[in-house]
């Protein structure tokens, strides 16, 4: 039935299956960045602290990239159907690959 209890309840569980998704995707991004400064600490000094501040400067420069990349999607090439939604991801894709990669050979 469309009351609007259910509309309400269905409103309610779609808020928490995304609200959901994004705290195991924030959960995974922090535990992998944690692995990676677990793992540039055990280097120890051979590693120096280049190996302890390269994870953190990935995430940091991927900040960056994202923004860049969100900018692309919702000002030149905005999704205005259906059909553009597959180019709008690869467009989004490539662009976010090709300004990471020097990036982060760079960092």
């Amino acid at each position: 039935p469309r009351t609007p209890a259910t509309i309400a309840d269905n409103v309610g569980d779609n808020v928490g299956d995304v609200a959901g998704m994004g705290s195991d995707l924030f959960g995974s991004f922090a535990e992998a960045t944690c692995a990676a400064l677990v793992l540039g600490s055990s280097i120890g000094l051979s590693g120096g602290w280049d190996a302890m501040v390269f994870p953190v400067t990935v995430s940091a420069v991927g900040v960056f990239v994202c923004l860049l990349c969100s900018f692309i999607a919702t000002h030149i090439k905005p999704v205005r159907s259906e059909a553009d939604v597959e180019s709008a991801l690869k467009l989004q894709l490539i662009s976010t690959t090709i300004l990471m990669v020097p990036a982060v050979y760079f960092a």
